[in-house]
């Protein structure tokens, strides 16, 4: 993961609102809670391992939307 940037906790927040926190959830390996506190805003804080496998997922995602936008 030292290639992926990471996302801020504000950030995270932001690219949750329109997700399925069931499919984030098992898609990173993380408790359906703990990606719930952090879209809400329940959580002060997160592990550097919770940031990191939350922005690998979130940008991935992006990157993905980015282009198959570019080839319509």
């Amino acid at each position: 993961m030292s290639n992926t940037r990471l996302l801020t906790i504000p950030e995270i927040r932001e690219r949750l609102q329109d997700r399925r926190l069931e499919m984030v959830a098992v898609a990173t390996g993380l408790h359906y809670n703990t990606v719930l506190y952090l879209k809400t805003g329940s959580a002060t804080g997160a592990n550097i391992s919770t940031i990191e496998k939350l922005s690998a997922y979130l940008l991935k995602d992006c990157e993905c939307d980015c282009i198959s936008n570019k080839s319509n």
